[in-house]
């Protein structure tokens, strides 16, 4: 050990004391004072150092612990005790990679192993700490610091069991340890075990009723269980404690967002962005309800500020580049493709459904969704036998929020119409908003049973689900918006199947099936689905052949279309249109003089950008006409004006090419290899149609030009379109819910012999005749 000077002065203990008795009550600058002389006094004492490093650090004064510390070990370099303070105090300042480095050399101390992890985990190196924890537990099994952050460590590495094991285990030693509680109720969040959740926060709230985060803790809990409503007053409680916190704010708005009310989600997350502007995540969550509101160009704003926060976060990224082709704003686009081709597909989950737009990869589709659904990896769902039913039949239960005026209703209407009732039972289950309007009232009548779940939690869903004794759920929204595809993680039914309002793989486990066909999903492509692919005869997409057509005949100039010209058409939702494909668009009007685009109206963004498009290619804005919204009945009428469909890639038209096509309008599409790329194709080859399925740009290309050239080739397309109306499978409703109950009986089967899951071809039923 360096030795002072014989000359120089020793400290009297007492000095030392009356130190830490001026920190405790004297003005700030007058003890700092006092200890800069004694600093300066003792400059060569280790042990003086030693000690006054120790005072700061317990008065939370890292930095000047540090100096001290620093120069305790010029005077006493191997001094393991003074090495492991200073390496504390880099963990304190945040110095994670400096004081990793340093405990890391003091091996066999548990303190300095636990302190390691903690570094560790900083760095987001958490196999390493995990490693560092479980040595320092091996020295002292009984250490609740180590066992708490070790379980917090395999949390973030997805081992959840082994996670809630070493929580518990630090619980049972300290039973009012709080952050255990709260890091155990984020495994048992992620395993879906809500109820043990609530009961360990409601019982820490009772020792503890002034502590916020028990409070913000219970609001995730409720929040993620579906329970918007209650979370909401958890969250509250807690922000009555801390004003300021700009997270809570966010929270509460997130739960009104999912409660409906946009005013009050929009109002909190402009509060916590207020208190919170550099806040990335808080950023994100204000973008998506400016979105969902209808301030795009407010939300874009956020979005870009969240993603300069932080460049390298796929999700605000994937949510940055979703808002921008709602408006056709194609900033970047093409220097960032590769970017954009692989957001989600690492380790940082997006929503799938917001890239398929910009996917034409089914592989890098399948790891999306993957990665999407680690978050429900954890949930084990209790075992569930359902014997078959005393009367033979087969129980279905249809789970939606779209049971309104919605894309999916108006195809499934007849299905649900159709089943027959004699060896089906069907259940709607719904948890969307009370409509009131003619479809809401004819499925009333079309099932045997509607089921308004919109106000249960899910283990609540779940325990009704199951009660039902259902053979058969059946998700029909994936991961659209209003999803709960939670739910099927907990395992409703036996056989659980994804179809219709996904387009594309869930990335699950517990999805068995997905509905396609042969167009849509042939068997080579089962390397790309998580579920196991059933072929329907002839397309996956069901369809009501009851739909009216309004008795209405506009003219073209009712439209504000041309008495004469070309109309190419295309009705899809503008943030399907992709700078290539409107590209291919703009050449065909410049092609064929006269011709017209007739779009969608969506948002006067959109209608700006895409007419400033065609402006930079040459042409006159005016020839891009957007038609406003109608009803169904009223849309298709108007649709015999139109001459020929222009389909999009690679997300093509699902619901809008049915609509097309019943109304009589031939469609063109180009064929890609993912599940959104395939859907119209699928479905011209179930009218007959299959010719105008494309391979290549620029084959789609050449067809569309050849037709708008060739009246007499489109004119029949047209009557053999018109022809095939009555007879072809996708309009015959009795025929395809046929061919469904086949698939469902089959899995049924399957599963009732204690087989696993396989992909299978329904067989052709054929044709039932007239209804």
């Amino acid at each position: 050990m360096a030795l002072r000077s014989p000359s120089e002065p020793a400290p009297d203990p007492q000095e030392i004391a009356a130190l830490a008795d001026a920190a405790r009550t004297r003005p700030r600058e007058v003890f700092l004072a006092q200890a800069a002389r004694f600093a300066a006094t003792y400059d060569q004492d280790f042990g003086a150092q030693t000690a006054l490093g120790a005072l700061y650090a317990s008065l939370g004064l890292f930095d000047l612990a540090e100096s001290a510390f620093r120069t305790a070990l010029t005077l006493d370099p191997s001094d393991t005790g003074t090495q492991f303070m200073l390496g504390v105090t880099l963990y304190e300042l945040g110095r994670h990679a400096e004081a990793s480095t340093l405990l890391a050399r003091l091996a066999g101390n548990p303190d300095a192993e636990t302190y390691l992890g903690l570094a560790l985990e900083g760095l987001g190196r958490f196999e390493a700490a995990c490693n560092a924890f479980e040595t320092a537990l091996t020295h002292d099994p009984a250490n609740p610091r180590a066992l708490n952050n070790l379980g917090a460590c395999l949390m973030a590495l997805h081992r959840h069991d082994e996670a809630a094991e070493a929580l518990q285990q630090a619980l049972g030693l300290v039973p009012d340890y709080r952050d255990a509680a709260l890091n155990l109720v984020d495994v048992w969040i992620a395993q879906g075990e809500m109820a043990r959740s609530r009961a360990l926060m409601e019982h820490f709230l009772q020792h503890r009723p002034s502590d916020p985060d028990l409070h913000a803790k219970l609001g995730d809990v409720l929040a993620r269980g579906g329970r918007p409503g209650e979370a909401i007053a958890a969250y509250e409680r807690a922000l009555a404690l801390v004003p300021m916190q700009a997270d809570l704010h966010a929270e509460i708005g997130k739960a009104w967002h999912g409660l409906g009310d946009m005013a009050k989600a929009e109002a909190h997350l402009a509060r916590a962005v207020a208190l919170a502007p550099d806040n990335a995540p808080l950023l994100t969550d204000y973008g998506i309800v400016l979105e969902e509101a209808g301030r795009r160009r407010d939300a874009i704003a956020a979005l870009e500020r969240a993603s300069m926060l932080d460049p390298e976060d796929d999700f605000i990224a994937a949510r940055l580049y979703g808002t921008r082709m709602q408006i056709c704003d194609w900033t970047d686009l093409a220097g960032n493709a590769s970017r954009i081709a692989t957001l989600g597909t690492g380790e940082m989950a997006v929503s799938p459904f917001a890239m398929i737009t910009a996917e034409t990869d089914p592989a890098r589709q399948l790891q999306r969704t993957r990665c999407y659904a680690r978050k429900f990896a954890a949930i084990r769902p209790a075992p569930l036998v359902v014997p078959p039913a005393a009367d033979g039949r087969i129980r279905i239960g249809y789970f939606s929020a779209d049971y309104h005026q919605h894309a999916t209703m108006l195809l499934l209407a007849g299905v649900l119409r159709q089943h027959d009732r004699t060896r089906f039972s069907v259940t709607a289950y719904s948890f969307g908003p009370d409509a009131d309007d003619p479809v809401r009232h004819a499925l009333l009548g079309d099932v045997e049973r509607f089921v308004d779940v919109r106000g249960l939690d899910n283990a609540a869903v779940v325990a009704m689900a199951r009660a039902d004794g259902l053979d058969i759920a059946v998700d029909l929204k994936g991961y659209t918006r209003h999803n709960r595809a939670e739910l099927f993680a907990y395992r409703l039914a036996p056989v659980q199947v994804n179809w219709l309002g996904f387009p594309g793989t869930c990335g699950t486990e517990f999805h068995d099936y997905l509905l396609g066909d042969s167009v849509l999903t042939p068997p080579e492509a089962q390397p790309h689905y998580s579920e196991r692919l059933i072929r329907l005869p002839f397309s996956y997409q069901c369809n009501d052949d009851r739909r009216p057509i309004a008795d209405w005949s506009p003219t073209r100039a009712d439209l504000g279309l041309p008495e004469h010209g070309f109309v190419f058409c295309c009705f899809n939702n503008l943030y399907k249109i992709t700078p290539d494909i409107f590209a291919i668009w703009l050449r065909l009007l410049g092609e064929v003089p006269g011709s017209v685009l007739w779009l969608l109206h969506s948002n006067a963004e959109a209608e700006a950008n895409l007419r400033a498009a065609a402006e930079a290619a040459g042409l006159d804005a005016a020839r891009l006409i957007f038609a406003a919204h109608e009803p169904n009945p009223r849309h298709l009428a108007r649709m015999a004006m139109a001459d020929l469909f222009l389909d999009t890639f690679p997300c093509n038209a699902h619901t809008t090419a049915s609509d097309a096509l019943w109304a009589g309008l031939p469609l063109l599409t180009l064929l890609g290899e993912t599940f959104p790329a395939r859907v119209a194709a699928s479905l011209l080859q179930a009218c007959g149609l299959s010719e105008l399925v494309t391979a290549t740009p620029q084959d789609y290309e050449a067809l569309a030009l050849a037709l708008a050239r060739d009246p007499a080739r489109l004119a029949a397309l047209r009557a053999k379109l018109a022809a095939g109306r009555g007879t072809a499978p996708l309009f015959d409703t009795r025929r395809f819910t046929r061919d469904l109950e086949t698939a469902y009986t089959m899995a049924v089967q399957r599963s009732r012999r204690g087989l696993p899951p396989e992909g299978f071809a329904v067989p052709d039923g054929g044709p039932l005749g007239a209804d």
